[in-house]
């Protein structure tokens, strides 16, 4: 069987950290879906998390900057 590694969800802080914005930024672009993020919860104040992979994805393809929207979920 050829198994994927399990990979951890990091928190918004982290996230930002990765992507070099701000905490707020990252939450802000989550919650529009301007990035990729996994919403916990239910309600309005829902925590997200994101995935490494799915973000570095994400700036790879906001480097570029593609005239198509970037890739969302299902990548």
């Amino acid at each position: 069987m050829n198994q994927q590694p399990f990979e951890q969800y990091v928190s918004p802080e982290d996230a930002a950290a990765f992507l070099k914005v701000n905490r707020l930024k990252i939450i802000r672009m989550a919650r529009s879906g301007s990035v990729p993020a996994h919403p916990l919860g239910t309600g309005k104040r829902r925590q997200r998390r994101f995935k490494l992979s799915e973000l570095d994805k994400y700036a790879g393809w906001y480097r570029n900057k593609s005239p198509a929207r970037a890739p969302m979920k299902g990548m």
